[in-house]
């Protein structure tokens, strides 16, 4: 089965970025294909390489990079949601503050024209919030 995830919570006042990573990684080991982790909301927070979690915490930027690179899942951030956030990619930090973007690698940012295909291309989604 292919499987589009959906990921809204914020990344430490809820339980979306753990559960939702577990459930990817699980659904991987029984078979499925993960096409998609699409970040919205407060969720975008998963992908700032600036985070910087305490030893005994879950580390979900690292668990990310590490999923998608193990199966080839696209980890895509809303572009709306992260600019009100401050998650930014090089050329859009520059853009606004002339700065470096803070966006971690392996994610990648897009609109939500990018979640509505995977939606579209896949069986299920699967939304943490």
């Amino acid at each position: 089965m292919t499987l589009n995830i959906l990921v809204l919570g914020a990344l430490y006042n809820s339980q979306s970025a753990y559960s939702a990573w577990r459930f990817a990684t699980a659904a991987v080991q029984a078979g499925h294909e993960v096409k998609q982790v699409f970040f919205y909301q407060d969720a975008v927070a998963q992908a700032n390489q600036l985070s910087n979690p305490l030893s005994d915490e879950f580390d979900a930027v690292n668990a990310w990079q590490q999923f998608s690179q193990s199966n080839g899942t696209k980890l895509v951030v809303c572009i709306a949601a992260a600019e009100r956030r401050g998650v930014m990619n090089d050329d859009m930090a520059f853009e606004f503050n002339g700065h470096a973007g803070n966006l971690a690698e392996g994610f990648e940012i897009a609109g939500l024209g990018a979640w509505q295909e995977a939606t579209l291309a896949s069986e299920r989604t699967i939304t943490f919030r």
